[in-house]
């Protein structure tokens, strides 16, 4: 086996992780789609993704969970269920190690709540405290909320906004359509053929649909690396040029799941009162941190709109 027969085992495993994080993901059975040897699967996974398949697998649920809880009413019983948690108690345990605070806390005080207390627009509401459907989940009451409230300064705070001249990019991508939450499944494959040809660029990301307005199922996307001009890509991937010009950057920091409400908080808020106009161009994404390495509260995103 080469190095590129390695790569297509890597990203058949991602793709099969992303596809079944509701489901029993045993190390073995991933062993299995892979057609390795579970006594060297799981070493080979760790060397060429920098983390271990088992921590994969809890770090997407857990970001899968954030989500859930930032954007819908489900009590956190059903979120640990459709996230693939055998019981809420191990689910809160993974969550309050993984985001610093039990899930009804991140529901009531995360990132998502000081964006939409900027733009006025109301989040879902959740049944609060310990039900029938969540025992011994922490309550979400009037501590909680007092909690929420001091959290709330204005969202330019933690998240300012830059207008900056950027020069024009190129990356190398790989299209993905489906929910925006699912794109690391692409990022894994960029990487790893990239890798081949030892190119280890800044990740971003092109997101060409607003996900309030189209179907989860049919969003657009593109996950890519920088790479030089004249760099020879694969003929698995397609070189992308992000246009010099002037750009709006929000510096979000924060777990992925909050970031919708960033959106909303941009295009609401800040983008009217700036006085500007949006260019003919999607949104960009730009990673500063590795989220294999990085605690979902400490992840750096740039958040690239052009500007005419």
């Amino acid at each position: 086996m080469n190095r590129a027969d390695y790569v297509r085992q890597v990203v058949a495993v991602s793709d099969f992780i992303y596809e079944h994080l509701d489901e029993d993901l045993d190390l073995n059975r991933l062993a299995e789609v892979a057609h390795v040897s579970p006594f060297h699967w799981h070493r080979i996974y760790r060397a060429m993704c920098g983390e271990t398949a088992a921590a994969t697998v809890r770090r997407l649920r857990l970001q899968r969970a954030a989500d859930y809880l930032a954007g819908t009413t489900l009590t956190v019983r059903e979120v640990a269920a459709r996230s693939g948690f055998a019981s809420t108690e191990v689910f809160s345990r993974s969550f309050s190690a993984a985001y610093g605070m039990p899930p009804a806390q991140y529901r009531s005080v995360g990132a998502h709540v000081q964006f939409r207390a900027g733009t006025g627009v109301p989040g879902p509401t959740a049944a609060s405290g310990p039900t029938a459907d969540d025992p011994g989940e922490p309550s979400a009451g009037s501590e909680t909320r007092a909690v929420a409230a001091a959290a709330q300064p204005a969202a330019a705070g933690r998240h300012p906004v830059a207008i900056r001249g950027i020069e024009a990019r190129v990356v190398a991508t790989s299209p993905h359509r489906g929910s925006y939450l699912d794109i690391g499944r692409v990022f894994t494959r960029v990487r790893q053929e990239l890798a081949v040809g030892g190119v280890e660029g800044r990740m971003l990301a092109v997101y060409y649909d607003d996900p309030d307005a189209t179907d989860a199922h049919e969003l657009r996307s593109a996950a890519g690396v920088v790479v030089a001009a004249d760099h020879a890509v694969p003929p698995s991937l397609e070189l992308l040029e992000l246009p010099a010009g002037e750009y709006a950057v929000l510096s979000y920091r924060g777990p992925y799941a909050s970031m919708h409400a960033a959106y909303t908080w941009l295009y609401g808020s800040w983008l009217p009162s700036s006085g500007r106009t949006p260019g003919d161009q999607p949104v960009v994404e730009e990673y500063l941190t590795d989220p294999a390495t990085t605690a979902p509260g400490e992840l750096r995103t740039d958040i690239l709109l052009l500007l005419e």
